[in-house]
């Protein structure tokens, strides 16, 4: 009777404390969506983006809510490969806000994605498909403020199960200006100029033609 009775209290008590022991580490963190009403972005929309198209870029880091952010190495690669370029290690970030944030200027000639390796081995990208769990890991907005900028958001969590708030990584992708290319022409846009160009020299020509002295018959 009196194990019966000790065995009740001892629940009784753990049922007590332990919501004030066990709390989730991110439980007092704020969304992604607030972080980025924390730094100004209070007009945003989510979108599907998973590769982004080449030019030249300014990318800032804002913040990193995540347990092992000086683990956390940010890359871009080309897609279709596994050539991972470093953009920012872990320990040029910090844990929650970042300030001064950081900032880098990047060229990239080709077609990319970002992919972010964490402290447990794993690396996970914007391309959904290319994550190890199957998951999405990261959360793409666009700043409807500046259409030029994207706001991203990556979970490094594996499974992303008990999370998913994609708040380890927060950063700003803004394109300056796309490569140097040739624009392309419509082929009768061509064919018309080409045209109005021979015309022109055959008037032209025939012009001097008329405009020179007759030889005297002999």
């Amino acid at each position: 009777m009196r194990k019966q009775v000790l065995g009740i209290l001892i629940m009784t008590i753990l049922c007590l404390i332990i919501p004030y022991i066990i709390v989730p580490a991110h439980a007092s963190e704020p969304t992604l969506t607030e972080i980025l009403d924390h730094l100004g972005f209070t007009s945003i929309a989510e979108t599907d983006y998973e590769k982004f198209p080449p030019g030249l870029y300014e990318i800032t880091l804002y913040a990193e809510f995540a347990n092992f952010s000086d683990k956390n190495i940010l890359s871009y690669y080309e897609v279709g490969t596994s050539k991972h370029n470093l953009i920012f290690a872990g320990p040029e970030g910090g844990f929650e806000y970042i300030s001064p944030p950081v900032t880098k200027t990047i060229l990239i000639n080709y077609k990319f994605g970002f992919s972010m390796l964490t402290s447990d081995g794993y690396r996970y990208f914007t391309e959904n498909l290319r994550n190890p769990d199957g998951y999405q890991h990261s959360k793409v907005y666009r700043n409807l403020n500046e259409p030029h900028m994207f706001l991203i958001g990556f979970e490094n969590l594996y499974g992303v199960e008990g999370d998913r708030d994609y708040q380890d990584m927060v950063f700003s992708l803004k394109l300056y200006t796309p490569p140097n290319t040739i624009p392309e022409v419509p082929l009768g846009t061509i064919v018309s100029s080409l045209s109005m160009l021979i015309a022109f020299i055959g008037f032209v020509g025939f012009k001097r033609f008329r405009s020179q002295p007759k030889q005297p018959k002999l």
